[in-house]
């Protein structure tokens, strides 16, 4: 026998050999998945269903809707978008916000040097008055959009804006967003709490709304209010 022929006859003697161990390990995988299909049928079969209990006992109350204590106005059909404002944005609020405010550009100008040319060298505490003139125009440019914030202030009569710019500076403006606060950084950690910078606002609110109106007893909150692709923990 030749070389070339003994080669050939290895060659198919191995082909043989590997066709073999194929099949069975393919034999071999068709019985241990067949084996733990009919482990976990007979899981499933020998479980008995039972009727879902609820999480709470508590009886729902049928007293929904708007609260008695609610002014009149606004339980009307008539109400206006002021009315609502008016009623959920009180001077407790209000009062938090110039507090908190004021306290951060102390802080701010007591933690860091400024030149004498800096605008933040002219800040004075904001007033009970001034702070509903800035939540004004921030309303105003919610409804009035332009590009940039300077506009609002433009000679220009393609952008010029009366209500606000006879409402208040742009310098003026720009110094109390610069400075608007809702807590006090030096008495609270990220930590503790995410939302900390938010949460005195967030607890004055909440309370407002359920003094306000009671709701049903199946809510869904599925939607988010405001667009967001980034990275955030909590998000609506």
């Amino acid at each position: 026998m030749s070389s070339e022929e003994t080669d050939i006859e290895e060659s198919s003697n191995s082909s043989s050999d590997v066709s073999s161990l194929d099949n069975d390990f393919t034999g071999m995988q068709f019985e241990s998945s067949s084996s733990e299909e009919q482990v976990m049928d007979d899981d499933v079969y020998s479980q008995v269903w039972g009727e879902i209990e609820s999480e709470s006992d508590a009886e729902f109350s049928e007293d929904l809707g708007m609260i008695q204590e609610v002014p009149e106005n606004l339980k009307d059909s008539k109400i206006s978008p002021i009315d609502c404002y008016r009623y959920f944005i009180i001077d407790e609020i209000i009062n938090l916000i110039i507090r908190e405010t004021n306290r951060y550009a102390e802080q701010h100008l007591e933690t860091h040097a400024l030149t004498k040319r800096s605008k933040t060298l002219q800040c004075k505490p904001t007033t009970h008055e001034e702070m509903l003139k800035l939540l004004r125009i921030i309303i105003e440019m919610g409804l009035v959009q332009m590009p940039k914030v300077d506009y609002y202030w433009s000679k220009s009569k393609l952008f010029e804006s009366e209500v606000i710019q006879n409402t208040m500076s742009r310098d003026r403006f720009e110094l109390l967003l610069k400075f608007y606060h809702f807590s006090n950084n030096q008495e609270q950690h990220a930590d503790q709490d995410r939302l900390f910078k938010l949460k005195p606002l967030l607890d004055l609110l909440k309370a407002r709304f359920k003094s306000a109106y009671i709701p049903g007893a199946i809510i869904y909150i599925d939607e988010t209010m405001i667009p967001w692709k980034g990275r955030l923990l909590f998000k609506q």
